[in-house]
């Protein structure tokens, strides 16, 4: 059963459960829109079907699913660019799996940023992933019966990356940020590469970084708050010497309670492009615009520290963390998942050997 209500802020809100009996609510600014939403789910299954376009059930997950999301924003933009496509105008009765299908076959045949590149086949499988998870949503909302997505054919996986920063990258990551590393960072370039080299310590993600609070620093450990993590789940980082030294640095550079609130997130990606495109590290194609190099991601940091913590220690000939305290460190509990950051080249492994 669905009915509406209004609210202390004047606003209008509509309740209904769906055909798992979950209670579900979507406001409005105004009442006439609520009714309108309210005659939509009373109608029959099939009459929805017939009367909602596949861009209205975007919108829908848009503004009821993707907003409680950490990642709501890179989400949001994607979702908006699905809804511009022909095939979200059509309406929910007339969506059959060859549609999703021939979005997804000539998705990889537009061109990419890069002259003479196509859309990547990583960027393919999110937005289908995203469209899977949008009709599941329907599903539930019982607007569709079907899945669609049965016998859609994905691409095939891109194999995973290799690229780690080495002391020489590190090095000129600092050179062109401008900051020498031992002073207090002074400017956004400077915190960003500071953040990056922090990463590289601890194996931390860009985002959790971005938060980290005075109050969840206790001695050399970092108590993550789940809802502060990808996984959302809590997790205790521990720090170096050198995570430290960094982390002391940022203090002093005024951003308050929360250690990196002069690096809004918003623009801490453009300027990561910025300091590793002014130092020679982004990526390196052909002249027929085929990768040659992987350029360094900011998320490579994570893979670097754990490169290193899982490679022997000079000194005892033992990796410096053992697996299970990797996983630990990094918050990974999946450790297949935590096998795609160690990327020790052949040539160290080779090293290992004769070790």
């Amino acid at each position: 059963m669905a009915f509406m209500r209004k609210l202390p802020t004047g606003k209008f809100a509509v309740y209904w459960n769906d055909s798992n009996k979950t209670r579900h609510q979507k406001n409005f600014s105004s009442k006439a829109e609520a009714k309108q939403h309210l005659a939509m789910l009373e109608l029959s299954p099939q009459k929805r079907q017939s009367t909602i376009t596949l861009a209205t059930l975007m919108a829908n997950y848009r503004d009821t699913e993707t907003v409680k999301k950490r990642g709501s924003r890179s989400e949001t933009l994607r979702i908006n660019a699905l809804m511009r496509r022909p095939f979200a105008s059509k309406v929910l009765a007339d969506i059959t799996p060859s549609d999703i299908q021939e979005f997804i076959d000539s998705r990889l045949q537009e061109p990419g940023q890069r002259k003479g590149t196509t859309i990547s086949a990583a960027t393919v499988i999110k937005e289908a992933h995203l469209l899977g998870t949008i009709f599941h949503f329907a599903q539930r909302q019982g607007l569709i019966t079907d899945n669609l997505f049965k016998d859609i054919q994905l691409p095939k996986e891109p194999e995973h990356r290799e690229r780690i920063a080495s002391d020489e990258d590190i090095e000129k990551i600092l050179i062109s940020s401008g900051w020498d590393g031992e002073s207090v960072p002074t400017t956004q370039l400077q915190l960003v590469a500071a953040a990056f080299l922090f990463a590289c310590k601890t194996g931390m993600r860009a985002g959790e970084i971005l938060a980290i609070e005075e109050s969840w620093i206790d001695g050399r450990v970092i108590h993550l708050p789940k809802e502060a993590t990808k996984t959302e789940s809590k997790t205790d980082v521990a720090l170096s010497k050198e995570a430290l030294r960094i982390l002391d640095l940022v203090r002093q550079s005024g951003g308050g309670r929360v250690l990196f609130s002069n690096l809004p997130s918003n623009i801490r990606d453009a300027l990561w492009r910025k300091i590793r495109d002014r130092a020679g590290l982004g990526p390196v194609f052909d002249s027929k615009g085929r990768l040659i190099k992987e350029g360094l991601n900011f998320h490579d940091s994570r893979a670097t520290f754990a490169t290193w913590a899982a490679s022997p220690d000079p000194k005892t000939g033992a990796p410096r963390l053992g697996l299970l305290a990797l996983a630990r460190q990094t918050g990974h509990k999946n450790l297949k998942m935590l096998q795609r950051y160690y990327r020790a080249s052949a040539k160290d492994v080779a090293l290992m050997l004769d070790a």
